[in-house]
């Protein structure tokens, strides 16, 4: 028994120093848990006159174009024009052999003097009381057929002056001189360039917004070129189609463009319009009008009242906001009161904010 005394004390010893040390750890205060912030998505407020620009490929088409032909068939003597080429008003474009209509002309002018002599023969004689009322009925009929015919002669060799109807540029010539061409055959392609065409197709959901009504005269978009970016042209508005585009679901809307005069420009080409839908349509109301993420905007479980988060740059909280909504749109929300220009909001995550609460702002990582 005793030799095992020094071993009993010995582990005593050590139960009680260890004893000591869980009560010094039990003692130890319990570390402060850190607020967790609440990182969020933020969209900046902007009014729609920056939001509402919107841009659409165009294609640039002659302000009027027009296929030339003859009214009558026959062999060209004069081509004098070509592609390219500009013309002005009445200018002669082209020429039909004439030789055969001249000799029908003659004709013709030979058959009305006869009937015109024999007329005026037949009225002399019937004041004489020498020739019957029926005689001079046959005679003046007579006349008035060999006028008609006439008249058309005449007309026929008149169509085989082709002139331009109006100024513009040969697009393309479709024949060659000394040829053939029947009546109504394209001879040529005459374009209006003067004053371009710039076409562009609108998506069905924002034609649905564009009533006359509320196109607003005094704006004008206007559109810029391959190359040129730096070069604005303004538009004028000039129609828009109400069927919609075969093949699409988009509408085409035509604006005049004066043709530039520092730049080369022709149908077919290619360029981009852009135009402020804010400013190009007149708004309903009167008071600045915000567009936000259909996401941004959210019904109070206790009010009903649609409220947007609105973000205290300088708290580092987000706050409750009420608002009033215009129309929603595939586009998003149309704000018209209760959100200011440049005010940062919460754009997702929406319901699990609560007044005051601190967040910041979610930094998007960058792609490798």
């Amino acid at each position: 028994m005793k030799t095992n005394k020094p071993i009993l004390l010995t582990l005593g010893a050590v139960l009680i120093a260890a004893s000591a040390g869980l009560l010094i750890a039990c003692a130890k205060p319990e570390p402060v848990q850190e607020s967790v912030v609440r990182p969020i998505k933020l969209h900046q407020v902007e009014d729609r006159q920056s939001q509402d620009l919107l841009r659409f490929p165009a294609r640039i088409a002659a302000n009027e174009q027009a296929e030339i032909s003859f009214r009558i068939s026959g062999e060209l003597t004069e081509f004098p024009v070509r592609s390219g080429a500009r013309v002005e008003k009445d200018d002669l474009l082209a020429h039909l052999d004439d030789r055969d209509i001249k000799n029908e002309v003659a004709a013709r002018q030979a058959d009305y003097d006869l009937a015109k002599a024999n007329f005026e023969r037949t009225q002399s004689l019937l004041e004489k009381k020498m020739a019957s009322q029926a005689d001079n009925d046959s005679t003046s009929a007579q006349l008035k057929s060999a006028e008609v015919a006439l008249q058309l002669a005449k007309d026929r060799l008149s169509d085989t002056v082709l002139k331009a109807p109006f100024t513009g540029r040969i697009a393309r010539t479709l024949v060659e001189n000394y040829q053939s061409v029947v009546a109504q055959q394209p001879i040529l392609i005459l374009q209006d360039v003067d004053t371009l065409e710039v076409v562009v197709q609108v998506p069905e959901r924002i034609f649905t917004q564009v009533r006359e009504d509320r196109i607003n005269p005094d704006y004008s978009p206007f559109v810029t070129f391959t190359g040129q970016e730096d070069k604005e042209y303004t538009l004028t508005y000039k129609e828009h189609a109400t069927e919609v585009t075969p093949g699409t679901q988009s509408y085409a809307v035509t604006y005049s463009l004066p043709k530039p005069e520092d730049l080369t420009v022709f149908p077919g080409m290619g360029a981009t319009l852009t135009v402020d839908m804010a400013r190009q349509l007149i708004s309903d109301h009167n008071e600045p009008e915000f567009l936000l993420p259909v996401t941004a905007v959210l019904e109070d479980a206790t009010s009903g009242q649609l409220q947007v988060w609105v973000y205290d740059e300088e708290a580092g909280v987000v706050q409750p906001q009420a608002v009033s909504v215009g129309r929603i749109t595939q586009s998003g929300v149309t704000i018209t009161s209760g959100v200011n220009n440049g005010d940062r909001i919460a754009a997702a995550g929406l319901s699990q904010l609560r007044p005051g609460m601190s967040v910041k702002p979610l930094e998007r990582e960058r792609g490798i």
